[in-house]
Order: C-alpha cells, then structure tokens, then sequence
C-alpha cells in the first residue's frame, strides 16, 4: 500500500528560494558585464602582484628583482634623464637670450608637465594682429633648434589682457598660437609634436590692473610636455 502524501509538505522549491536564485542570477550577470567591460593594463597588474609577493615574503630567493621593483628603478633613472633634459634645455634656452639681450621679453619656468617658454606678444607679434614680424623669426628658430631633437611635445598657447572684446580676445590669441604653429611646421618641425590653443584674457599670470601686468599677460607660451603628459603623444592604435 503506498505511503499518502503530507497534505501540509510544500510542493516544490520553497517560494524564497526561487527569488534568490532568481536574485543570484542577475547579480552574476551583472558582474560578468562588469569584468567585459574592464580594460586591464597588464603592466599595472604584474607590478600590484609583485609588490604583494615581495610584502608577503613568498619571493624569498633575494636575487630575483620583482617587476614592480624592476619599475620603480626604471622609473627613476627615466625622471632622472627627463630632469637632466630639462635643465639642459632651460639652461640653452637662457643663454641664448642673454646673448640676444631678451630676457626681459622671454622667460622659461618649469611646469608640472615640462618646460615652459613665455614670450611677450611683442617679441612676435605687432599689436592686435596674429601675423609674425621678421624679427620673430631668429627667436623661434633657435628654440626649434634647442628642442627638435628632443623628446618634448610642444603646446603653443596664445593669451591676451582684457582689453577690447572678448571674442576678439578668443580668436587673437588662437590665431596667433596656430601662427607659430605654422612656422613650426615650416621648420620642419614634427607635426605630431605639435598642438595649438587659444585662452584668450582668460589665463592672466599677473591681474589685469594695471599696464604694467597687462603687458606681461599679452604673450605666447612654448610648452615643452614631456611623453607621458602630452595628450598628443597617446596612440589610439
């Protein structure tokens, strides 16, 4: 005689274990996009594992030079050879001004990304126009000279002071960064190192209070950015 059912056993799955499956499920499909998605920089990795292997004391054997440390003294000898470029440059740049009796129309400062070259607009420049005077030339061409060779990605920005209009301000301080741009590229400078942008009244290095500063912010700015910063050096391929 066969056994009679429990009226009161429940049939089935239980009700909660169907929504956390149910539950489980999309969480899984959510984390499986997540990880499609993710873009793993193999270095970055190989360097996290080597630093968690050396402060876990699984790489025991001293003569072997984790990746992360590998890295580290690359990186060092590489900022080390960037600094000595650095200053080289600087130091060539200044010399040479002095020698033209410039200083007080050019400048060289460091940056975060490099070196930086401002020259006052009328070094190049004659008042309200972007086309490069006669005398701009031997200035450009010796800073070409300095960093043709060199590893330095080169950003020409224009500024103005706040006088006049400021769309003019806008389109005076690109135009003229595209113009040394141009004679750049007529110097046979490499195109892909070059980049141009215009900040009109908008990036004063001094208030607009008096002439004075005024004068100072008219200007043009070489920046020397180093590979590693440059927007231009980043291959999409």
């Amino acid at each position: 005689m066969a056994k009679k059912k429990c009226p009161e056993c429940p049939k089935g799955a239980p009700m909660w274990m169907t929504t956390f499956s149910d539950m489980t499920t999309l969480l899984l499909t959510f984390f499986v996009l997540l990880l499609s998605m993710a873009n793993f920089d193999k270095v970055k990795m190989e360097q996290s594992f080597g630093i968690l292997k050396g402060s876990s004391g699984i790489m025991t054997n001293p003569s072997v030079t984790p990746l992360s440390q590998m890295n580290i003294v690359a990186k060092r000898s590489l900022k080390d050879t960037v600094t000595r470029t650095e200053e080289q440059v600087e130091s060539q740049i200044k010399s040479m001004m002095q020698a033209q009796n410039m200083d007080n129309m050019v400048s060289v400062v460091k940056t975060d990304k490099g070196l930086s070259v401002r020259i006052l607009d009328s070094a190049l420049f004659r008042p309200g126009s972007a086309e490069l005077l006669p005398e701009a030339g031997p200035i450009l061409d010796k800073i070409i000279n300095i960093v043709k060779d060199s590893s330095y990605y080169i950003n020409i920005e224009g500024h103005t002071d706040d006088t006049g209009d400021s769309d003019f301000n806008w389109k005076l301080s690109t135009d003229r960064s595209l113009s040394v741009v141009r004679y750049f590229v007529n110097a046979d400078f490499n195109p892909v190192r070059l980049s141009a942008s215009g900040y009109g009244e908008y990036h004063p290095i001094l208030p607009n209070y008096t002439d004075q500063n005024r004068s100072m912010n008219r200007r043009v700015e070489i920046n020397m950015v180093t590979p590693e910063f440059s927007e231009t050096g980043k291959s999409t391929f």
